[in-house]
């Protein structure tokens, strides 16, 4: 079980936040970076969704520094947060401390430089900026970078077992899955996320046997091809 931890503008609420994390058994920290600002969501905006309903609530944050017993505390984005803070979330803890969000392979440097246990390749679903380019895209510059000094992982798109394939022959570690999660859950709760996901490994082991590999080590680069390229 990891954390996934969006920085406060204060230290000391983002620091109760982890300690929380460790106290419930979490095995790592994924600090995400690629939301300074809340995204412009004109669905939501479309359709009035700008909070929680009447009688849910992000429970995690209550009973945190600087409110009132009880209380709730806000989820503002940290647009001054900087690799700086990055580092000084590190040395609170010693979970492994994720980097997510990342494009970029000179963030992706920065992120080892500033001791981030891995990287995760994310755009954040799309949701955060409608002209960010794809997670698969951004994938090979990332791996090159960072040249095997932390694990890297690839966020966004994955929603066939080919998806998959892609992902680890470009040097992915392993891949996040979150809406069809989402769709399984909504169309059958439990069961159809253990739907999902068996779906999901099902198709894995097809492409990879395809690809006449039976392992994840067996993908390599050289099998997908981009655009018009060619062999």
């Amino acid at each position: 079980m990891w954390f996934l931890l969006y920085p406060h503008p204060r230290r000391e609420v983002t620091e109760a936040l982890v300690r929380r994390a460790e106290e419930a058994g979490c095995s790592a920290l994924v600090v995400t970076a690629d939301s300074p600002r809340f995204g412009r969501r004109t669905r939501d905006l479309r359709n009035g969704f700008d909070d929680l309903p009447p009688g849910c609530a992000a429970e995690n944050m209550r009973d945190l520094p600087g409110a009132p017993p009880g209380a709730l505390t806000d989820i503002p984005m940290h647009p001054a947060a900087s690799w700086r803070d990055f580092a000084e979330t590190v040395g609170m803890t010693s979970l492994p401390v994720w980097v997510k969000g990342v494009l970029h392979p000179a963030d992706a440097r920065l992120a080892v430089e500033h001791g981030a246990a891995g990287v995760i390749v994310s755009n954040h679903g799309g949701r955060q900026c409608d002209t960010a380019a794809a997670s698969v895209d951004c994938l090979p510059a990332v791996v090159d970078a960072v040249a095997g000094a932390v694990p890297i992982l690839l966020d966004g798109g994955v929603r066939r077992g080919g998806d998959v394939a892609v992902a680890l022959a470009l040097g992915a570690a392993a891949v996040g899955v979150g809406r069809p999660v989402l769709w399984g859950l909504a169309a059958k709760g439990a069961a159809g996320v253990r739907e999902v996901l068996r779906t999901l490994l099902d198709e894995y082991d097809h492409t990879l046997a395809l690809c006449g590999g039976r392992r994840n080590g067996d993908l390599s680069a050289d099998m997908v091809v981009r655009g018009d390229a060619a062999w």
